[in-house]
C-alpha cells in the first residue's frame, strides 16, 4: 500500500478531527494521502485535493467519513472504476450497518490498523439495466422499482432464469443484497440476512395480495420484472438514487454484478451486536 484516499461528508463535525489523525497516521508510515475536494478544505495544508473519480483510481485502500449513505457512494464509485479498493468505514453519527467503526473509536482502531494486513469482507453487489438499452447501474444495498407518491398500484411480472414467479399489484419491488437486508427491505417485511450468506431477496411493497411474501433465492439467478402497468413517475433506483425511469413494456433486468465491495471490518462490534443495537431487539441477554 503506497496511497490512502479520503471521502466524507463534510457536515459533519467529526470529519476535520478524524481526517487529521490519518493524515498523521500517512505521516508516520510513510504513506501518501489524498482527500476529494469537499475534505481536502478540512486537511492540513498540503493535502491534494481530488475529484472523487480519480481518487478512487489512484487510492490504495479509501476512509470513508460520514454514515452509511458515504461509504454505498464510495462502493458504487469503486466498482464503478474496475477497481477493488477495500473501505474503511468510520461512522461520524450514530452507529451504522456498514460504517461500523464509531467515532470516539477511531483512534485506537487507526492506531492499532496494519495498511499491510487489512482484514477485508467481501460483500456482493447487484447490477441493474433495462432491457435494451446500455446503462447499467451498480448497488451494494438494493434495487427497487417504486411508484410515484400519487401514482396507482403498479403491476409487474418477475422471473427468475426464464421462469415466471408471480404477477404482483403492488407499490413497487424490492430486489436487496443481504448487504442491504437491513435497509429498505427489512422496512417492507424482508428478512434480516447475514452478510456472508450470499443470496437476492425480493421483497414486494404493500403487496395487493396479502399472500405475497419476501422471497430469497440463489445469488446466481438472474431477475427480469416485466412492467405491466406503470405511469410516467414510476423509477428504478439503486441504493436510493435515481437510475431508470420505465414505462410499460420496459424489462427491468437485475443480476448479482461481477463485481465486490470489499468492507474493511476493524471494529470491536459484530454484526449480531450491532444488529442488536440498531433494532433495539427486546429480551434479557445474559452476560457471558
Amino acid at each position: 500500500m503506497k496511497t490512502v484516499g479520503i471521502i466524507g461528508n463534510p457536515t459533519k463535525p467529526g470529519v476535520r478531527a478524524a481526517a487529521s489523525l490519518v493524515a498523521q497516521w500517512c505521516v508516520t508510515r510513510g504513506l501518501t494521502l489524498l482527500a476529494d475536494e469537499p475534505v481536502a478544505d478540512l486537511m492540513p495544508v498540503g493535502v491534494p485535493a481530488v475529484p472523487p473519480d480519480d481518487l478512487v483510481a489512484d487510492a490504495d485502500v479509501l476512509f470513508a467519513f460520514g454514515g452509511d449513505g458515504t461509504l454505498l457512494s464510495a462502493a458504487r464509485r469503486v466498482a464503478t472504476a474496475d477497481r477493488e479498493t477495500p473501505i474503511i468505514g468510520v461512522n461520524m453519527g450514530s452507529l451504522g450497518f456498514l460504517t461500523q467503526i464509531a467515532e470516539d473509536e477511531f483512534a485506537e482502531v487507526l492506531e492499532n490498523l496494519d495498511p499491510a494486513e487489512l482484514p477485508v469482507s467481501e460483500r456482493m453487489m447487484l447490477s441493474v439495466r433495462i432491457e435494451g438499452r446500455d446503462e447499467v447501474r451498480l448497488a451494494l444495498n438494493d434495487v427497487v422499482i417504486a411508484k410515484g407518491a400519487d401514482s396507482r398500484m403498479l403491476s409487474f411480472e418477475a422471473s427468475v432464469n426464464g421462469e415466471l414467479v408471480t404477477r404482483y399489484a403492488a407499490d413497487g419491488l424490492i430486489l436487496a443484497t443481504p448487504t442491504g437486508s437491513t435497509a429498505h427491505s427489512i422496512s417492507a417485511g424482508g428478512p434480516v440476512v447475514a452478510p456472508r450468506v450470499e443470496a437476492i431477496i425480493a421483497t414486494p411493497i404493500c403487496p395487493h395480495t396479502l399472500s405475497m411474501r419476501p422471497l430469497v433465492i440463489p445469488p446466481s439467478s438472474k431477475v427480469e420484472v416485466d412492467m405491466v402497468s406503470c405511469d410516467e413517475r414510476t423509477v428504478v433506483t439503486a441504493d436510493g438514487f435515481l437510475a431508470f425511469g420505465v414505462k410499460p413494456g420496459d424489462r427491468v433486468v437485475v443480476e448479482r454484478s461481477e463485481h465486490t465491495a470489499r468492507l474493511v471490518e476493524v471494529a470491536e462490534r459484530s454484526y449480531y451486536e450491532i444488529l442488536r443495537i440498531k433494532m433495539r431487539w427486546a429480551g434479557g441477554v445474559r452476560e457471558r
